[in-house]
């Protein structure tokens, strides 16, 4: 059996990467790691190419925060591996598992005493005089921003090719059930169980109070053109790809045809972590 080992080579992470490798190798599991997190952590291991690990891993594992497993999940998405996230950042809210419970969690991986939860992902298109110019997913969510930090943008709303709103904002938020807890519920959108598979259309900041966020089918295809004429607007996947947006131009999105298939613990629920990472329903201050 073989695993992919995605970690952000940075900081004090040498040690954590050290013990995990002691612990696959115990139980008979080859590491797969890239190059350049052997070479700037300077680990005695083989190293691997994106591609290698893409045709060998069995399953993932990802040390880090958030953003290092939306980095797994861009490099494998078009695989169905199974991925253990180990928060080593901050909130980690995909991140399921702790590292001081890594043997363990291996072990129950390895045993099938786990749970494999499918989440849904994203697809944007960014559409520039009718020509497809760029095609990324997202598993938290796909972003419209302005560029100028004191200018709004207009934009108009679009669902299964019927217009719906035209409104002016700092830009609209477009996510999953994943993503509802992250940039999304900054901008006051809901927060959705990650089981339903659905689609979150959020406006950033809109100029009218009657703007609100709206939660629509999974076959739902939602575009958004920007109205603005000479404005500089980025649209952004996962917060870790941007791409500039023309004044005219359309996101389109829509569901994946690809899912991330998380590997999570049977002792914890989606509300447990909702107490832990958000304090949701803590004594008021």
């Amino acid at each position: 059996m073989k695993a992919a080992l995605i970690v952000k080579p940075k900081g004090e992470v040498k040690q954590q990467v050290e013990y995990a490798v002691s612990v696959l190798e115990k139980y008979n599991i080859i590491p797969l790691m890239e190059n350049e997190t052997v070479e700037r952590l300077i680990l005695n291991a083989k190293s691997y190419t994106i591609t290698e690990m893409r045709n060998m891993a069995d399953f993932v594992i990802v040390l880090g925060g958030d953003g290092t497993l939306l980095y797994a999940s861009r490099i494998f998405r078009f695989l169905s591996v199974p991925i253990l996230g180990f928060n080593l950042g901050r909130l980690g809210f995909i991140m399921e598992h702790h590292m001081e419970d890594f043997e363990q969690v291996i072990k129950s991986y390895i045993e099938n005493k786990v749970i494999i939860q499918r989440r849904m992902k994203l697809s944007g298109e960014i559409i520039d005089n009718d020509i497809k110019i760029y095609e990324e997913d997202a598993l938290n969510e796909i972003v419209i921003n302005k560029g100028a930090p004191s200018r709004m943008i207009e934009l108009s709303i679009y669902i299964d090719n019927n217009f719906v709103t035209r409104y002016r904002s700092d830009g609209a938020i477009i996510s999953t059930p994943t993503g509802s807890t992250g940039y999304t519920i900054s901008a006051g959108g809901p927060i959705v169980h990650p089981d339903l598979d659905t689609i979150i259309l959020s406006p950033i900041c809109p100029h009218a109070l009657n703007i609100r966020p709206i939660v629509l089918p999974k076959s739902s295809t939602v575009a958004i053109r920007v109205e603005t004429p000479n404005v500089e607007c980025y649209a952004t996947f996962d917060g870790q790809i941007v791409r500039p947006f023309a004044s005219g131009s359309i996101l389109k999105v829509t569901k994946s045809t690809g899912d991330l298939n998380l590997v999570v613990s049977p002792n914890r629920n989606y509300y447990s972590i909702l107490r832990d990472k958000l304090g949701w329903g803590g004594m008021p201050c």
